[in-house]
């Protein structure tokens, strides 16, 4: 109830702690009602200054100056009603309505003047420096296009003051003037203080990311750039004053060819359709859409379902058509207003911009919308480049490829199978295609060929085709299918006798001549191969069981650039004999893939067995077979196997140069395989052993992308996954949280290994602590542990984060939830030692309750502090070690800063001579922690105790003694401490 001023002022705090948005905006509108109930005008001013900040930062610019009003008539009938930080916060408002003003163009631009006239006139009445009214003219000329260079050089040249925005704030205006100048490179210099954290505020550097990205585009920084996107967006999302940011990140995506990703973006910020409140910010953001919107139906894609005004359903094309108009009109109503057409002007070179990249910018992320298929070409386009028109062309040239054992092959069928499977499709009568039941039953085998699916929708694909070849009356081709579905390993039964029937089978069918029998026979023996590998191998890892299905003649069986077991020798007779079998087919044939691939299965299985010098010759005979046969695309998998036998043997050199040979040759061919994207991991980890963490993060980006074409969803999760292990390592931890949570939210990522959803989300926890979001770190670490309670082996990882969850709980202000997650970490560390973790949460959550509860924490405090000197005890006790340094003195020395932050100086001064004297007796380990021990007690007696001779003495000693034992720099700090001291005593 707000029936008393103390429950309003309550009122007034809580909401102040709330996030901006319509929430915190609705709350401050009614609390201003609630305190003109009361005869208190401070009440008043605070409520309506309070007000006039949720509108700003709600982007209501709209309502800012009725607000500003009020408050402007309220101080001057009763001025004794405003403190001193109600005066600064109201003469800071009078920018805000400047700002707000040239926002809506039904405002004249003589209101425009006018103001700035009152803005000046008070500052110079009020004694304030009038560089802020400088600054507004300036932004008043950017946006008419008059004297803007004029404008700019009366406002940069002057001083800063003290009413003027941000040092990082300004850094962006200035740098926005050059992007508008074209002068690209002067305006990023301008902002790298900003980007290197130099100046910061509540909005910088991620505003300046949103307005950066196409200057670092332009000027080949595309790295730069996509980390501004990752890092930029990852604030701007949901942020109602943000839609000029959140319309440039959109257009990020449709000159980088991450159409799919805007679409994301604008599903993520529909709301921003319908708010109206600042209608220049509105304007950026609609034309951002537009450009998004426009790329999509150039392409062909005007017809795809988006994300506009909630509540409204439109198509790519629609949605255009109305921003459109409605972009249009509005920059039309700011040249009205302004005189000039700069605003037009600015907004027709946006939409003017064309992609920067032939292919898409890969960002590390998946997005959720999923990308349109490329639209069809049209026919003058297609009889241009010489590609092939009609189905059955496009059927004819795959078939072709696909006997070659081409790459390229793979995207043809895919194309096929979208114009086959969408409505309306009408097979035509063409005897070189065939019936249309015999292109379903080729479709359903290249579908089985997809990389990574499960062994249940592998068989069913291969059955599919086999029941369709069937109908069409191709006996040989329906038996090579069913064989290849026999030998899938996760099947119960042995496959020797169905393989045995299938053998016979098809070798009647090759004796009286059946159409395209010889191929399915090496299918056959192929399967017979496979077969044999995991019968011979069974309980190893034979990498990727999902190439296994292949029919000896279309896949190579690529490594996928994966760490792997390594067991001992092991006998692969029974495959070797069936290998033996497969190319003697293939040779009687003259079909050299086939004894290709052969050669590259035997060389799985030696790898898989350990025999790591029989699997490099028998790679080496594949590569020898295939330079004979004139097969390039086919080396892509022998030099990825050969980059990995290097980077097991420590070439990394060599590795890295066969690596990029083998993606040359697959660039080369249109493989759009799942090779590619291994082998583009393998050359992340030869960065990752060579420490280049940036090469790794570009490496693991790509390799994520790849895989996402392949169609590989848990492959593609897994590579963001160690793309955001080595931003975080590299300590960008903003882009490994902004990575890392979009994997937790694809699908794939609930396909994933407990221990690699475990990984994930550790990583993110930990990144979200460095970033202070403390309450967002501790449902990770939460969840971390709720996977890890489970595990039978590695339970110490469940003690270790219940423990991180109850500092993040405790440094987000959750105290009886932190509470509780003490109590369930010692429960774990009960069951699961990790005395490690355990002492060090104690030790972290004594801290932190006597910073936050004072005196009144005392004895919580100190009770963290004696159950770490019990863990310590009962460690000791039962033989586990305690990797802490010297534990006696850190348990004196934080209990001595615990007893300091409740008040309790003199005891503290007391513990933290146990603390140095510990680390005295701990040895030349202990010197930097006593070293710190002893300056931290310097300033105990200087500032806390008034004992400044003795802390300087002690200082003097200290410095003295560091100098003996080679620890300069050390002395320096407390030499400095000494010289700081003295001058302030």
């Amino acid at each position: 109830m707000l029936d008393t001023i103390d429950a309003v002022r309550a009122a007034l705090r809580a909401n102040d702690e709330q996030p901006h948005g319509r929430g915190r905006t609705v709350t401050a509108e009614e609390l201003v009602d609630a305190a003109e109930q009361f005869d208190d005008h401070e009440l008043l001013a605070y409520a309506l200054l309070d007000l006039m900040e949720a509108y700003e930062n709600d982007a209501e610019r709209r309502k800012l100056p009725v607000v500003f009003a009020r408050i402007a008539a309220l101080r001057s009938k009763h001025p004794d009603a405003f403190d001193g930080w109600a005066e600064r916060a109201t003469d800071w408002r009078y920018k805000w309505v400047a700002h707000a003003l040239r926002s809506v163009p039904d405002v004249p631009l003589e209101a425009v003047r006018r103001w700035h006239g009152e803005l000046r006139e008070h500052y110079r009445t009020a004694g304030h420096d009038l560089q802020p009214y400088y600054g507004e003219q300036y932004h008043l000329a950017a946006l008419t296009g008059r004297d803007v260079e004029q404008a700019f050089d009366l406002w940069a040249a002057r001083s800063r003051a003290a009413f003027s925005d941000c040092q990082a704030c300004e850094l962006r205006a200035q740098a926005r003037h050059f992007v508008r100048l074209g002068d690209d490179d002067r305006a990023l210099a301008i902002w790298q203080p900003v980007f290197d954290g130099e100046h910061s505020c509540a909005e910088e550097p991620h505003v300046s990311r949103a307005h950066a990205l196409l200057p670092l585009l332009r000027a080949g920084r595309a790295d730069d750039a996509r980390s501004a996107h990752l890092t930029g967006y990852r604030w701007a999302r949901g942020r109602s004053r943000a839609a000029e940011e959140i319309g440039l990140h959109v257009e990020f995506c449709a000159l980088t060819g991450n159409e799919p990703r805007g679409l994301e973006i604008l599903a993520d910020n529909r709301d921003l359709f319908d708010q109206h409140g600042d209608p220049l910010a509105r304007l950026h953001f609609l034309t951002g859409a537009q450009q998004l919107l426009a790329r999509l139906n150039a392409t062909g894609h005007g017809d795809v379902p988006v994300a506009g005004p909630p509540g409204t359903r439109h198509t790519a094309a629609e949605l255009l058509a109305a921003l459109t108009a409605e972009g249009d009109a509005l920059a039309a109503r700011f040249d009205a207003r302004n005189g000039t057409t700069a605003v037009g002007d600015a907004r027709r070179e946006r939409l003017g911009r064309a992609p920067l990249f032939a292919e898409p910018l890969a960002l590390g992320l998946r997005a959720a919308t999923p990308a349109p298929a490329p639209a069809p070409a049209r026919p003058a386009d297609r009889a241009a480049a010489g590609t092939p028109e009609t189905v059955a062309e496009l059927v004819a040239r795959a078939r072709e490829l696909h006997d070659r054992r081409h790459p390229e092959a793979v995207a043809l069928w895919r194309r096929i199978d979208a114009l086959v499977t969408a409505d309306g499709y009408q097979h035509p009568d063409d005897p070189d295609l065939g019936p249309h039941v015999l292109l379903r039953a080729e479709l359903a085998e290249q579908r089985s060929r997809k990389d990574g699916l499960p062994d249940e929708e592998l068989v069913a694909h291969l059955t599919e085709a086999a029941d369709h070849y069937e109908q069409a009356d191709r006996p040989a081709r329906a038996i090579g299918c069913r064989a290849l579905a026999a030998a899938i390993p996760e099947r119960d039964t042995d496959p020797t006798a169905e393989l045995d029937a299938y053998e016979r089978q098809v070798r009647e069918l090759v004796e009286a001549g059946a159409a395209r029998a010889g191929d399915a026979l090496l299918t056959v023996l192929h399967a017979r191969a496979v077969a044999a590998f995991h019968l011979d191998l069974a309980g190893a890892d034979p990498h990727d069981h999902d190439d296994d299905h292949d029919d000896g003649r279309d896949r190579d069986h690529d490594d996928d650039g994966r760490d792997h077991d390594r067991p001992g020798p092991r006998d692969v007779t029974r495959l070797e004999a069936a290998v033996a079998r497969l190319r003697e087919e293939a040779q009687r044939q003259d079909d050299p893939p086939a004894e290709i691939n052969a050669d590259q299965l035997l060389a799985r299985a030696y790898f898989v067995a350990g025999r790591r010098d029989d699997a490099a010759d028998m790679i080496r005979q594949a590569e020898r077979r295939i330079e004979a046969a004139e097969l390039p695309w086919k080396l892509v998998a022998v030099y990825g196997w050969q980059a990995e036998f290097a980077m097991e043997q420590g070439e990394l050199e060599r590795a890295e140069e066969l690596a990029h040979r083998a993606l040359a040759i697959a660039a080369q061919h249109g493989d759009r395989t799942a090779a590619p994207a291994r082998l583009q991991n393998l050359v992340a980890r030869i960065h990752l052993a060579r420490g280049e963490l940036d090469a790794a993060v570009r490496a693991f980006t790509d390799a994520a992308a790849r895989h996402d074409h392949a169609g590989q969803a848990d492959e593609a999760a897994t590579a963001r996954g160690r793309l955001g292990q080595v931003l975080a390592t590299a300590d960008r931890y903003a882009d490994a949280a902004a990575v890392l949570e979009a994997v937790r939210l694809e699908a794939a990522f609930a396909d994933l290994a407990p221990t690699e959803q475990a990984q994930i989300r550790l990583t993110l926890a930990r990144s979200l602590r460095e970033l202070g979001e403390h309450r967002a770190s501790a449902e990770e670490f939460l969840h971390v542990a709720d996977l890890a309670a489970g595990w039978d082996h590695n339970r110490e990882v469940h003690t270790l984060v219940a423990c991180d969850a109850a500092v993040a709980l405790a440094r987000a202000d959750q105290w009886p939830a932190a509470d509780l997650a003490r109590q369930r970490a010692l429960d774990s560390h009960r069951a699961a030692p990790h005395p490690d973790a355990a002492v060090d949460m104690l030790l972290r959550l004594a801290r932190l309750t006597a910073g936050a509860r004072g005196k009144d924490g005392r004895d919580q405090a100190l009770a963290r502090l004696d159950e770490a000197a019990r863990i310590v005890a009962d460690a000791e006790r039962d033989g586990l070690e305690v990797s802490l340094g010297c534990v006696e003195g850190t348990l004196h020395d934080t209990r001595a800063r615990t007893l300091a932050e409740v008040g309790a100086p003199e005891e503290a001064l007391v513990e933290i001579e146990l603390a140095i004297a510990a680390f005295a007796a701990h040895g030349a380990d202990g010197n930097r922690a006593r070293a710190e021990s002893i300056r931290w007690a310097a300033l105990l007696e200087g500032n806390r105790l008034g004992r400044t001779q003795e802390a300087l003495t002690r200082l003097e000693q200290a410095a003295a003694w560091c100098r003996e034992i080679g620890e300069p720099q050390v002395a320096d700090h407390l030499t400095d401490l000494h010289a700081h001291l003295r001058r302030q005593h």
